[in-house]
């Protein structure tokens, strides 16, 4: 999405209900536009969620600024390194002490926008604090062009940060609005060429923005498109006919084969595009119970399963590991997909890469993770996530679960599914022509697994064209044992449940007090099917009928961790 400083233009008089209205504009209340801007970038560095999710989910901001301020987010983001060393050689941060955010956001549309400074719901003072610096900022600036012969303001870009160092697009079609045939007439009628290249040839086919897309290799409801490719306002998108989903998040689904009027849950479920995903193979028949402990995040699945047109999940806000495996409620769940927390390695996408790089570059050198450090938490992550596939397994009529992560360590993958194998005898690897057979890159024959199981395993990396993610399949071999899994659930009840916590940092740097502000007393009805997330006082009582769903995040026992979002769920 291009930005020019413009954004939305209102149009007609100020609304005159919920207060007073200033003169830019603003209700008595109302946050100035780059403040609530930099608000957004605060909470992207404590890494509270997507761009997106920030920005066009956030019920906080106005809906005709909600795009203006992502665009205006992303280039900021893009030009941070350039714009901080304008700023830094100017000492403006120190002069104006208008905030090292907001400076950032208004040397952007100073800089580099057409329209100069946004004077709509904008901050007067800041402003002309800011303007008071304008020439030195431009002549700054115009130095470091010089400097690296900058021909136009990409080439201010470091490389990895430029636009089209991306991943293809990757469209799944939701057969629970349209089916694949009428999606590519779609696109074909509007002059995309439908190409056929081999997998040796896909990047030479699809170049950057190239008007041109292909059905997936490897899944038949996925279509690939070239990187650079802009479909979120597209008419497809919005009607929720295409979800714009990486490859590798959509291999899950297809690996756990849930079918027509079964029942599945998804343990770790928001966003929901897995969740959803299940739901369209299952034709919206049967039941799918989508679990997170995340109240703020539940609410997004909700929301997406609902323009996804999905009927039959109902959204829990809970810890799947305190769930009773032998609870009747879920003695009919046949399949578990599981997308656990993890380190997000694997993750590369562009609008990743920007808030990864704005964080490193906001970060002083003694904050980065140490190796040591690092190594520590993978073991912890690993723990978690084996303890999430054993826990499933305790489910006595599930008889396909997938796990994946979207990660590239051996320890959150190779190294968990051993774990998981040497744990138990009821579940055994699915074999690889069950397991996205046509795909070349399989897994490691390292920490555990032989050379015939890494070969029942799924692997992806950026030169694949995708995120980094892993994939395996479990089947069950025998009948569940109910006295070995009561047993367990015995034992667990009085085990000290501190060595299953993830590192600090990954479990409480996103604890913020706002996170449900949008949410806070939210009394709207779910629609869609997946049913509205409700508050419910914790006991310790049989837990309520599906239709009660607890929103608490502190849950005893061991609790997962904050997943790190990316748009492969987006």
């Amino acid at each position: 999405m291009s930005y020019n400083g413009r954004g939305k233009t209102h149009g007609g008089k100020p609304e005159r209900s919920g207060g007073q209205v200033s003169r830019t504009g603003l209700k008595e209340g109302e946050l100035p536009f780059y403040k609530q801007a930099a608000n957004i970038l605060a909470r992207l560095e404590r890494r509270e969620g997507s761009i997106k999710n920030l920005t066009i989910g956030n019920d906080d901001i106005k809906d005709e600024d909600k795009r203006t301020i992502y665009a205006l987010i992303c280039q900021t983001l893009k030009f941070a390194p350039v714009l901080t060393r304008v700023l830094d050689a100017n000492k403006v941060m120190k002069k104006e002490k208008l905030g090292r955010r907001a400076e950032l956001l208004m040397a952007n549309d100073m800089l580099l926008s057409s329209q100069g400074l946004r004077r709509k719901d904008a901050d007067p003072k800041m402003n002309k604090a800011m303007s008071r610096h304008e020439s030195s900022l431009k002549r700054e600036l115009n130095r470091i062009r010089q400097e690296v012969r900058a021909r136009n303001d990409e080439d201010l870009v470091p490389l990895h940060l430029r636009d089209g160092a991306s991943t293809f697009r990757y469209v799944r079609v939701n057969n629970l609005v349209s089916n694949m045939d009428k999606v590519l007439e779609h696109f074909y009628k509007e002059g995309y060429e439908i190409v056929t290249p081999s997998r040796d040839e896909l990047h030479d086919v699809l170049q950057v923005r190239a008007r041109k897309l292909m059905r997936d290799l490897d899944l038949d409801d996925v279509l690939v498109f070239p990187p650079g490719t802009d479909l979120h306002a597209h008419r497809l998108f919005v009607t929720g006919a295409i979800i714009l989903q990486d490859k590798a998040s959509c291999m899950p689904a297809h690996v756990v084969q849930p079918t027509r009027g079964s029942t599945a849950l998804d343990a770790c479920a928001a966003p929901g595009n897995k969740t959803s995903h299940m739901v369209s193979m299952m034709g919206n028949e049967g039941k799918v119970f989508a679990f997170d402990m995340d109240r703020f995040r539940l609410n997004t699945l909700v929301k997406l399963t609902d323009k996804a047109q999905c009927k039959i999940i109902e959204a829990k806000c809970a810890n799947f590991l305190e769930l009773d495996p032998l609870d009747p409620e879920y003695a009919s769940v046949e399949f578990a997909l599981l997308d656990p927390s993890c380190s997000g390695s694997g993750i590369v996408n562009r609008m990743d890469v920007l808030v990864d790089s704005y964080i490193a570059l906001s970060q002083d050198a003694d904050q980065v993770a140490k190796p040591e450090t690092d190594k520590a938490r993978l073991a912890s992550l690993a723990e978690f996530q084996t303890s999430i596939v054993l826990h499933a397994m305790r489910f006595p009529n599930i008889k396909r679960i997938s796990y994946s992560t979207c990660s590239v360590h051996e320890e959150e993958n190779e190294a968990v599914v051993a774990r998981v194998l040497a744990a138990q005898s009821e579940f055994a690897l699915a074999p690889r022509d069950q397991v996205i057979p046509s795909w070349p890159r399989r897994g490691l024959k390292s920490s555990g697994l032989t050379e015939e199981q890494a070969a029942c395993v799924v692997r992806t990396l950026p030169e694949d064209g995708t995120n980094g993610f892993f994939v395996a399949g479990f089947v069950r071999q025998t009948p569940a044992d109910l006295n070995r899994i009561r047993e367990e659930l015995k034992a667990l009840a009085n085990t000290d449940k501190s060595a299953m916590l993830p590192p600090k940092d990954d479990a409480e740097a996103e604890a913020a007090p706002d996170m449900d502000a949008p949410y806070r007393g939210n009394k709207r009805k779910a629609a869609g099917g997946a049913k509205p997330v409700k508050k419910e006082k914790k006991h310790d009582k049989k837990p309520k009928p599906a239709s009660a769903v607890v929103p608490s995040t502190k849950s005893k026992g061991k609790k997962q961790p904050k997943r790190k979002e990316s748009v492969a769920d987006a």
